[in-house]
C-alpha cells in the first residue's frame, strides 16, 4: 500500500490527475453537447429540431469547438501551472510562477508541433487528438523548466534587480525560461534532421504500429482493447488515437458482416467495431459503468459514492469523463489492473458466446451515445446481445469491487497521514504567514484544511455532524463521578472522525471560534440539566474554553444566557482554560471570569504546571480545580514529574483547590498518585469519552456499585486503549 500511495504522489502522477480535475469543466461541456447534438433518438431529434429550428446542431457545435476543441491545450497549462505549484512546494528557493510555467511551456508546444502537412492546429488543440502530444509536452518542459530554475549561476544577474518581490522572482526564473524555449527549438531541429516533420503524425503512425499488417481475429481484437486502455490510462483518448484501426479493420469488418446477412450468408468477423463498442465498452474506457457500480455497492467513501450518482447518467450515454478524470482513473495504480483487465475479460466472454452461437454476430455501428442494454439489441438483432451486455456488466462490477475496497483503504490511510499533519499543525504554537495555524499550510494539508473549514461552517448551521461526548471524572473519596468533561467531536461524512484540536484550530482560523463554542456550552448545559434528578445533584459539567473565546466581549454574556436557556443551575458548570492560555495580562477576559466567578459558575485550569502562568492564575483568579497536564502522569517512582505532582497537590491542597489528574490509564499510575494525595481522576483507566445515554448509564451504576477505588467496574464502558487527542 505504502508504495501505491507514494506511486501516487509523485509530481507528475499528481500533476495530471490534477490538471484533468482542472479542465473538467471543458470536458463536460463538451461531453454534454456532443450527447445532445448525437442523442441516440431519431424522434427527439426532430422535437429538437421543431423547437429550437435547425440551428441548435450549430450552437452545440460551437459548444464543442470551445470545450473539446480546445481542451488539450487547456490541459497543457493546467499541467504545467500544477506542476510548478507542487514545486513550490515541496523544494526551497525561488519561487517559481505557475502561471509563467504555462507560458513557458505553452510556448514549447508550440515551437516544437509546428503543424506539418497532415496536420492542423484544430487537431492538435483537441481532447480526442492532440491530449497525448500535449501531455508529453507538458510533462518535459515542465520538468526542464523546473530543473533549470533551481540552479543557482542562472539566477545570480537578476538577483538584486526589481524592488517588487513577485517581479523580482520572475526575473531570476526567466533564464531559466528562455533556456527552456531553446532547448525545444533543439529538440524540433534534431526532430526534423531525423525525418519527423510532423510530431503528431509520426505519434499516431507509432501508435497504429502494431496493426500494420494485423487481421481481423482475437488476437487483433485484445491488442486493439489493451492498448486503447493503456493510452487511456496515460490520459490519451485510446480511441481516437487508434481511428486507423477502426477505419482499416474494424469497421470493414462489421460492413462485411451486414452485408453477409443481407445476402443470405453467414457474418464471417466476430470483432467489428460494433462488437467493440456493444460489449467492451459498457458506459465508456474501462467499462466505467462497471466501476459505477462496483463503487456504490461496495465503496466506503462517501466522496466516491457521490461522484459516482453523479457520473452515472453521463455514463449511460457513454460519456465516461467525469469518473475518468474525477476519481481519477488516469493514472491511478490502485485501478490500474481492473482498468486494463476488465475490457479485455468482457471481450473474451463475448467473444466465446458469440464463437458458440449464443449471441449473434454484430452488423450494425450505432452511434457512440447509444445507452447499454440498447446498444446490445441494436449491434445484435437480439434479446441474446442485451443478456451478454448484463453478464458483461455484472462481470466487470465483480472484477472492480475487490479494487475499490483496496481504494478506499488507500484513500484512508493517505487521508490519514495528511490529517495527522494538521493536527500536529493544530496541535502547535507556530502560525503561517498569514497568522493562521492550518488555513495557512501548504500542500495536501492546507487544501484539506480549507474544505473541512467551509465543511464546518455547514456543519455548523446543520448541527447534524458536531455532538459532544462525556468523559467522566471519579472521586476517590466517595468513589462517586465527581463530574463529566464535555468533548467536542465532529463526524465528518467524507473523513470520519476530525481530531477536536483541528475542528478548534480551523475554527480559530476562520473566526467561527465563538460560535463553535457557543455552540458546544449550549449542548452541554442542556445535556446536563435534562441529566437532573437522574444523577447526583453535585455532578459538575467541565466545558473548554479557547483562548479567543475568552477574549470576545460578550463571553460573559454568551455564557450568562445559555445558562438561562438551558435552566442550569451555575454552580454545575465548570470552565476549563488552558493554562498556557496568554490571557493575563488581559484585563476584559480576566474580568469576565471573575464577574462569572461571582455568579457561582466554577472556573478551572487546564494543562496546569506546563507553563509560566500557572502561579499568576492563582493569583489573578479564584480557582476551583487544577487539572494536572497528562505529560506529568508519565514517568517512574521518584522521578521528577512525581515531585512536580506533588508539588501541584500541596499548594492546592493549602488554598483549597480541587486537584484532578488526566491522563490515568493504568493501575500503577493511580497508585502512585493515591499515594501522592490526589483525590480525583480522569483518564481510561476508568472510562473513555461516552455519548450522552451511557454516560448516564456509567454514572448510575458507579453510584449503585460502590467498589474501591481502581477496581474493575463491571458498569464499565472503557476498553484499555490509547488515548485519543481530547
Amino acid at each position: 500500500m505504502d508504495l501505491l500511495i507514494e506511486a501516487g504522489d509523485q509530481p507528475l502522477f499528481l500533476a495530471i490527475q490534477r490538471g484533468l480535475a482542472l479542465v473538467l469543466p471543458l470536458i463536460m461541456v463538451g461531453a454534454l453537447a456532443i450527447l445532445v447534438r448525437d442523442f441516440p433518438s431519431a424522434s427527439i431529434q426532430q422535437m429538437l429540431d421543431a423547437a429550437l429550428g435547425a440551428q441548435w446542431r450549430t450552437r452545440c457545435g460551437n459548444l464543442i469547438d470551445g470545450t473539446f476543441g480546445i481542451a488539450s491545450l487547456a490541459l497543457l497549462c493546467a499541467l504545467s501551472g500544477t506542476m510548478a505549484t507542487l514545486h513550490n512546494q515541496r523544494h526551497s528557493g525561488p519561487h517559481v510562477s505557475p502561471i509563467m510555467a504555462a507560458v513557458v511551456v505553452l510556448s514549447c508546444f508550440f515551437v516544437i508541433t509546428a503543424a506539418g502537412d497532415t496536420t492542423t492546429w484544430r487537431e492538435l488543440f483537441s481532447l480526442n487528438r492532440g491530449l497525448l502530444v500535449a501531455m508529453g509536452v507538458a510533462a518535459l518542459g515542465s520538468w526542464i523548466f523546473l530543473r533549470l530554475a533551481q540552479i543557482e549561476w542562472l539566477q545570480l544577474r537578476f538577483r538584486m534587480m526589481g524592488s517588487d518581490p513577485v517581479v523580482r522572482d520572475i526575473l531570476m526564473i526567466t533564464p531559466a525560461g528562455m533556456l527552456t524555449i531553446l532547448c525545444f527549438g533543439g529538440l524540433q531541429w534534431a526532430l526534423t534532421a531525423a525525418g519527423v516533420v510532423d510530431l503528431y503524425a509520426s505519434t499516431r503512425e507509432w501508435v497504429e504500429s502494431p496493426f500494420t499488417d494485423a487481421g481481423s481475429g482475437l488476437g487483433s481484437g485484445l491488442a486493439y482493447v489493451s492498448l486503447s486502455q493503456i493510452l487511456w490510462f496515460f490520459g490519451a483518448h485510446g480511441p481516437n488515437l487508434l481511428f486507423a484501426v477502426e477505419e482499416h479493420l474494424l469497421i470493414p469488418a462489421g460492413l462485411a458482416n451486414a452485408a453477409a446477412l443481407q445476402s443470405g450468408a453467414e457474418p464471417a468477423f466476430i470483432i467489428t467495431k460494433p462488437f467493440i463498442d456493444a460489449f467492451a465498452r459498457l458506459g465508456g474506457s474501462g467499462s466505467s459503468l462497471c466501476l459505477i457500480i462496483a463503487i456504490l455497492f461496495a465503496s466506503r467513501d462517501v466522496g466516491s459514492r457521490r461522484l459516482a450518482v453523479f457520473a452515472l447518467f453521463p455514463a449511460l450515454f457513454n460519456v465516461n469523463e467525469p469518473l475518468l478524470f474525477g476519481i481519477p482513473l488516469i493514472l491511478n495504480p490502485s485501478y490500474l489492473i481492473p482498468f486494463l483487465l476488465t475490457p479485455v475479460i468482457q471481450t473474451l466472454t463475448a467473444f466465446g458466446a458469440t464463437a458458440l452461437e449464443l449471441v449473434p454476430h454484430t452488423t450494425i455501428v450505432m452511434p457512440w451515445t447509444t445507452p447499454p442494454l440498447i446498444s446490445g439489441f441494436v449491434a445484435t438483432g437480439s434479446a441474446a446481445g442485451v443478456v451478454m451486455q448484463l453478464i458483461n456488466l455484472a462481470l466487470g462490477a465483480i472484477i472492480y469491487v475487490p479494487f475499490v475496497r483496496f481504494s478506499d483503504r488507500v484513500r484512508e490511510h493517505r487521508g490519514k497521514r495528511v490529517m495527522s499533519g494538521l493536527l500536529r499543525a493544530a496541535e502547535s504554537s507556530e502560525t503561517g504567514v498569514g497568522g493562521r495555524k492550518c488555513l495557512d499550510r501548504l500542500g495536501d494539508e492546507g487544501r484539506l484544511a480549507k474544505a473541512l473549514a467551509d465543511d464546518l461552517a455547514l456543519a455548523l448551521k446543520g448541527n447534524t455532524q458536531l455532538f459532544l461526548e462525556y468523559q467522566p471524572q471519579i472521586g476517590a473519596k466517595r468513589d462517586v463521578v465527581h463530574g463529566v468533561e464535555a468533548l467536542l467531536r465532529w463526524n465528518h461524512p467524507v473523513y470520519g472522525r476530525v481530531p477536536p484540536p483541528v475542528t478548534v484550530a480551523i475554527a480559530e482560523d476562520m473566526g467561527m471560534i465563538d460560535r463553535l463554542g457557543a455552540f458546544v456550552l449550549a449542548a452541554a448545559c442542556t445535556q446536563r440539566a435534562a441529566w437532573c434528578g437522574q444523577v447526583p445533584d453535585t455532578l459538575i459539567l467541565s466545558v473548554n474554553v479557547s483562548p479567543r473565546e475568552l477574549l470576545s466581549p460578550v463571553f460573559a454574556r454568551t455564557v450568562i444566557a445559555v445558562l438561562e436557556q438551558s435552566g442550569l443551575a451555575p454552580h454545575l458548570l465548570e470552565l476549563e482554560i488552558t493554562e498556557s492560555t496568554v490571557l493575563i495580562p488581559d484585563r476584559l477576559a480576566l474580568d469576565s471570569l471573575r464577574h462569572l466567578r461571582e455568579m457561582g459558575i466554577r472556573i478551572a485550569i487546564d494543562d496546569f504546571g506546563m507553563g509560566h502562568a500557572s502561579l499568576r492564575y492563582l493569583q489573578e483568579l479564584p480557582i476551583d480545580t487544577v487539572k494536572i497536564d497528562r505529560s506529568l502522569t508519565s514517568g517512574g517512582p521518584g522521578g521528577l514529574n512525581e515531585h512536580i505532582v506533588r508539588s501541584i497537590n500541596e499548594l492546592s491542597r493549602s488554598l483549597g483547590i480541587l486537584t484532578i489528574v488526566e491522563g490515568v490509564e493504568l493501575d500503577t499510575q493511580l497508585s502512585r498518585f493515591l499515594a501522592l494525595g490526589c483525590d480525583t481522576f480522569q483518564g481510561y483507566l476508568f472510562s473513555r469519552p461516552l455519548t450522552p445515554g451511557d454516560c448516564l448509564s456509567f454514572i448510575g451504576a458507579r453510584q449503585n456499585n460502590r467498589q474501591p477505588i481502581g477496581a474493575p467496574n463491571t458498569c464499565d464502558h472503557s476498553v484499555m486503549v490509547s488515548r485519543e487527542t481530547l
